[in-house]
């Protein structure tokens, strides 16, 4: 099973070519002059070459730029509604926007349940979400600033959703879909200190 990533770093597409310049000549032995290789090494002057390598890589959706790089205010959390280690914030809606989704055969399994989404016209869809955790608590990642604090983060049904893990499978719709997520502050066991805080979540989507 091959999965295509995409999202987690900017995928470069580059191509190798050749430039060939004319001059509307007709005459045969201008032509073969034409397309002769130069001996540039016989000229004066520096000289080298350059060998253009990339990969081009599938992918159904494209992901709009708008959903690729975000800053997600949390606002102010008292520290009275996290009293117990669990306890979570108001939860902050994401959302990642995919366009020009085309129709596709596709399946992914649910490593979870064992179950596989598959569909003959629908994309589907995992994602991953990467950010160093708070210790002994995996699903919550760690942030700077402030202590006794985590975040994370579910989905629209209120799950919590795995870090550094593949998430469930999804179909998407052709054409143009959203994906909601939310991320919440969580009380850690660590002992709670004020202060402003901040994270770094990245993620990965992976398509078959």
């Amino acid at each position: 099973m091959t999965h295509k990533l995409l999202h987690h770093a900017v995928t470069s597409v580059l191509f190798g070519s050749v430039l060939v310049c004319s001059w509307g000549s007709q005459a045969e032995d201008n032509n073969t002059r034409l397309y002769r290789p130069v001996d540039n090494w016989q000229v004066d002057g520096a000289n080298g070459a350059l060998y253009v390598s990339g990969s081009l890589t599938e992918s159904p959706c494209r992901l709009a730029m708008t959903s690729a790089y975000q800053a997600v205010e949390l606002g102010n959390t008292e520290t009275a509604e996290l009293k117990a280690v669990g306890d979570k914030g108001r939860a902050t809606a994401f959302h990642l926007e995919l366009q020009d989704c085309i129709e596709v055969n596709s399946a992914l399994e649910n490593v979870q349940t064992g179950q596989t989404a598959w569909s003959s016209t629908q994309p589907a869809v995992k994602i991953r979400f990467i950010a160093p955790t708070v210790p002994w608590m995996p699903d919550f990642a760690k942030v700077m600033g402030a202590q006794g604090i985590g975040l994370v983060l579910s989905d629209k049904a209120g799950h919590t959703l795995p870090l550094n893990r593949n998430s469930n499978p999804e179909l998407l719709p052709s054409g143009q879909s959203t994906l909601t997520y939310y991320v919440s502050p969580v009380r850690t066991a660590a002992q709670m200190q004020p202060g402003a805080y901040s994270a770094l979540i990245s993620f990965e989507m992976l398509y078959e």
